[in-house]
């Protein structure tokens, strides 16, 4: 986790996952649009005989912002907001060779 500030104010907070090689940790395309959960998550949903969603962005009322790609950085306003978003939306690990 990596914290930036400017003065004394938070900017935001960084999740480096690095996936390499095939592995895959991406979104379900399940997640894509308004959910029971507060936020608002859109991406581009990608398909070779499974659906899944790399770069996203989602948006809570209450939360603020997430976005990024599960198999690089993933960046939130909040680590309040990061951990609410991966309670209700984690990603899904698997391997890229099985498509």
């Amino acid at each position: 986790m990596v914290i930036l500030w400017l003065g004394s104010m938070l900017i935001m907070i960084t999740k480096e996952f690095n996936i390499t090689g095939h592995d895959a940790n991406t979104l379900p395309q399940e997640c894509i649009g308004k959910n029971e959960s507060g936020w608002e998550i859109s991406g581009e949903i990608h398909e070779d005989y499974y659906y899944w969603v790399n770069d996203f962005e989602a948006i809570h009322p209450k939360y603020g912002k997430v976005w990024g790609n599960f198999e690089d950085k993933v960046f939130a306003d909040t680590e309040e907001g990061y951990n609410h978003f991966i309670e209700n939306h984690p990603p899904e690990s698997w391997d890229y060779w099985d498509i």
